[in-house]
């Protein structure tokens, strides 16, 4: 199974749990697809994701506390699964759902896995220290935000969260300049972190378009 044809699977049951969720952003732990799929490679599993959030269909969250990762759909992932995919995953998914617990999974490599080992082999020195200056900037306001007392409880750990989208966003070859643009507006609002996401914000916009 490619890396594609994972990532549809993926998609295709996080569509069916998010019908059956309490709001449309629910998230979904994604170390629930290892144990109830037979994934038994993370690896393989974090390809498939970060495919399916590079393409815009989910968004993965980080929650540093508890060490995991959870994964929601977005509008444009719901429309391409009720459009039925591209690699056919999706309609045997829904035809044979019941039948892919019971068999492990095992990825192979694809045009796509290649594609990105290539962009993330591109780039110069000065990429190089602007990945650098954007790992220690986002750890900078993650620790000012632990800091400030001017926040609330609730409204910290929702910014905090958001430093941690960050983190998987700025991670990717792909980015989604929209998540990470409203990302980056949410923390320009707080005083104390305020500077530091504006020179977080010049280099993502001089090096990572």
């Amino acid at each position: 199974m490619t890396t594609e044809e994972l990532a549809e699977f993926l998609l295709a049951h996080l569509y069916e749990l998010a019908e059956e969720a309490p709001h449309p952003n629910f998230l979904f732990s994604v170390d629930d697809f290892l144990s109830k799929f037979g994934i038994t490679s993370r690896d393989d599993l974090q390809k498939a994701l970060n495919y399916l959030g590079d393409r815009g269909f989910v968004f993965l969250v980080s929650h540093n506390m508890g060490g995991g990762t959870s994964a929601g759909m977005t509008i444009e992932g719901n429309i391409f699964v009720e459009k039925g995919g591209e690699t056919g995953m999706i309609e045997q998914y829904r035809k044979n759902a019941q039948t892919f617990p019971k068999t492990p999974f095992a990825t192979s490599p694809s045009p796509s896995d290649q594609k990105r080992t290539e962009v993330a082999a591109e780039g110069g020195q000065n990429f190089f220290f602007a990945r650098r200056a954007v790992e220690a900037l986002l750890e900078d306001i993650e620790d000012t935000l632990k800091k400030d007392d001017t926040v609330a409880g609730e409204a910290k750990r929702d910014l905090l969260s958001d430093v941690a989208t960050l983190k998987i966003q700025m991670g990717r070859n792909v980015k989604s300049r929209q998540i990470i643009g409203v990302l980056l507006g949410n923390l320009s609002s707080v005083p104390s972190v305020a500077p530091l996401v504006t020179g977080l914000s010049h280099i993502v916009d001089s090096y990572f378009r």
